[in-house]
């Protein structure tokens, strides 16, 4: 639970501002404490972030009011992306595997993908731009959710095969912590991130997903990395990345990917290319590959 100046800071929307959707709009309903102060769980502060996106893209206050109440997930899938990478046969391949629930097929596509030496081309050229398509033909209903489970399990299974399939770096060396917020758990591009990393001399220490803040500064506090990257996916993972990037970025510098990265003051941006970036940061770190 949040107080109302806490909501404000995690939401990036001032409180004054705050109280006033609350009371014109009725986009959220605060909990009272025994004290009578407002106080906002998670669901209450994702809405307020979702509404706060609809009104920097241009919608009025009462207009993202309403949709937002009427659906928070509708809301957020209409706010603007990073544009979709350029269609190729090839993207289309995870989407016919998810459409079919085609096991001997997918193995062999992934064993196929991952066969290139060239990591930063398998993930920025094929792996995640599928991944993106497979996404946009579930939300328009060519792909069941179990066909993109499907599918997206088997990726992650096989991203965490060839990390762990990488000789660990040498000791001494730079040192990076990878991970996912409370909350978040698209783990896809993050794992992705530090498979690269990996390859390129740099130890890794992965986290995964769904890390709670404590976690996330008890591990920093202990492991002294050069550096903590982590990934801001989806809209509702936006506050819980806040808390993680002020907690940890007075021990490490802070680097952050996904969709939302725009969005989190405090980190640096790596942009929409996971194995590029990956590659660049081993590179600023010193790493041999």
């Amino acid at each position: 639970m949040y107080t109302v100046g806490r909501a404000a800071e995690l939401t990036g929307v001032p409180s004054g501002t705050l109280r006033k959707w609350e009371q014109r709009y009725g986009v959220v309903v605060p909990q009272r404490s025994s004290g009578n102060y407002r106080l906002y769980d998670d669901e209450a502060v994702r809405r307020l972030s979702v509404m706060r996106s609809l009104v920097d893209a241009g919608w009025s206050a009462q207009e993202a009011a309403r949709h937002v109440a009427t659906d928070v997930a509708a809301a957020e899938a209409v706010l603007p992306r990073p544009a979709e990478p350029p269609f190729e046969e090839r993207h289309h391949t995870l989407v016919q595997c998810a459409q079919d629930f085609d096991v001997p097929g997918l193995e062999r596509l992934l064993s196929d993908g991952f066969a290139d030496a060239d990591l930063v081309s398998v993930i920025d050229d094929w792996l995640l731009p599928s991944m993106v398509h497979l996404g946009r033909a579930w939300q328009r209903g060519e792909v069941t959710v179990a066909g993109e489970h499907f599918v997206t399990a088997s990726v992650h299974r096989r991203l965490a095969q060839a990390f762990q399939s990488i000789p660990s770096a040498p000791a001494g060396g730079p040192r990076v912590v990878v991970g996912l917020a409370r909350g978040s758990r698209h783990e896809v591009g993050i794992l992705s991130f530090a498979l690269v990393l990996r390859s390129r001399g740099v130890a890794v220490t992965y986290l995964g997903g769904d890390l709670p803040l404590e976690a996330w500064v008890s591990a920093v506090r202990l492991v002294a990395p050069a550096a903590v990257v982590l990934a801001a996916p989806t809209l509702e993972d936006l506050p819980a990345v806040r808390e993680v990037v002020e907690a940890v970025r007075p021990m490490a510098a802070v680097l952050l990917g996904g969709a939302h990265q725009a969005e989190v003051d405090g980190a640096e941006r790596l942009g929409h290319l996971a194995g590029a970036a990956a590659a660049s940061l081993a590179t600023r770190l010193g790493a041999v590959s």
